[in-house]
């Protein structure tokens, strides 16, 4: 199966499919009914045309989302890709005269209904960043707005989100369609998976699309190498920097590099003179092994705190050697630690000769 679709995406979208595509979304597609294999041709699409670049359109008024032209497009769509809608949102203008265009190289609108109430999901991928920021600046200064609409004026506030980090390593900042995908076709809010993965907590312990969704998002090559680890341990994404607005980039190297060092400068580097050599990390074969959350890494407030002047192999014999002082400083256990039995008062003593009980 697995060579067959290989075969379709490469007539489709003329290039092989990524094998953690297929295992993390075909996959359990083909385990579904009829009516699930059936939208994998539109799937395979979905991936080719979807980027790291991704912002996501929110604050559409209810009227739209139930409503539809006179065609029978839903009326949020076909505002979306209307002329207006280009005009005002992905132009820049000098006057009466365009200056730029910042169009989407592709949109995914999604519309479902959760108890009762219409939903919407409108994400905008573009192909480079400033694109992106250009086009989320435009929707801020032009958000307010007052619209005609079945002879009323109907009033909204559309609002943006970069959405962009979360389908992206948090080490390397590698692309991940896959993740991708099952984000935005998931019939949650994004912020949800957002503040799951800043708590390193899950939304669920099944094994289904939410618990993937759930987890903080590190590609396969960066999680089973200590090396990939220790090479981006300056890069990694601290989710702080972008929540609270410090950057408008959170994919920016540069841009991580600075917010890592500035945010462990008042955190004192180990002094690796005074930690013994070390030749064996047990089943531990990368730092994220010692913990197993990323957030933990990045917490300078944590034990697991990776200081990002440390290597990988330096960061893992300083977690060994805390192991092995934390074993030895255990309390043995000593009899003297606890109190005398009473005979008096104790009924069930463990100490009796096994042969009463054999007479009993």
């Amino acid at each position: 199966m697995y060579k067959l679709l290989c075969q379709l995406f490469l007539a489709v979208v003329g290039r092989n499919l990524p094998e953690e595509v297929f295992e993390g979304t075909l996959y359990w597609l083909l385990q579904g009914k009829r009516k699930k294999r059936q939208i994998i041709d539109l799937n395979v699409k979905q991936f080719s045309l979807t980027t790291p670049h991704q912002l996501e359109i929110m604050g559409w008024p209810r009227e739209y989302i139930d409503a539809e032209t006179s065609k029978g497009i839903n009326k949020v769509y076909s505002i979306v890709k209307c002329k207006m809608f280009r005009n005002i949102f992905h132009t820049e203008w000098i006057g009466e005269v365009p200056k730029a265009y910042h169009m989407p190289c592709h949109r995914y609108i999604k519309l479902w209904s959760h108890d009762g109430i219409s939903k919407a999901r409108v994400i905008l991928y573009f192909n480079t960043r400033e694109a992106l920021n250009k086009t989320k600046s435009l929707i801020s200064f032009h958000r307010q707005r007052n619209d005609k609409f079945e002879g009323k004026i109907l009033s909204y506030k559309l609002e943006t989100k970069d959405r962009s980090h979360m389908s992206c390593c948090y080490f390397c900042a590698k692309f991940m369609p896959c993740l991708s995908e099952r984000l935005h076709t998931n019939d949650r809010n994004a912020d949800i998976f957002d503040n799951i993965r800043r708590r390193s907590s899950s939304v669920s312990w099944n094994q289904d699309w939410n618990n993937n969704l759930s987890n903080t998002p590190i590609c396969v090559e960066c999680h089973d190498s200590k090396e990939r680890q220790g090479h981006y341990r300056m890069n990694m994404f601290n989710s702080r920097a972008f929540i609270f607005g410090e950057y408008g980039d959170p994919l920016s190297s540069s841009e991580r590099r600075e917010y890592n060092i500035r945010d462990s400068i008042d955190t004192e580097k180990p002094d690796m003179t005074l930690i013994p050599h070390c030749d064996n990390y047990g089943n531990h074969k990368t730092p994220l092994d010692y913990t197993g959350s990323y957030a933990r890494l990045i917490d300078t407030y944590s034990e697991f705190y990776w200081h990002p002047e440390l290597t990988a192999d330096e960061y893992m014999r300083l977690q060994e050697h805390k192991m092995l002082k934390y074993l030895g400083n255990v309390d043995p256990l000593d009899e003297d630690d606890y109190p005398e039995d009473d005979p008096g008062e104790d009924l069930y003593d463990d100490y009796d000769d096994p042969d009463d009980y054999l007479n009993y």
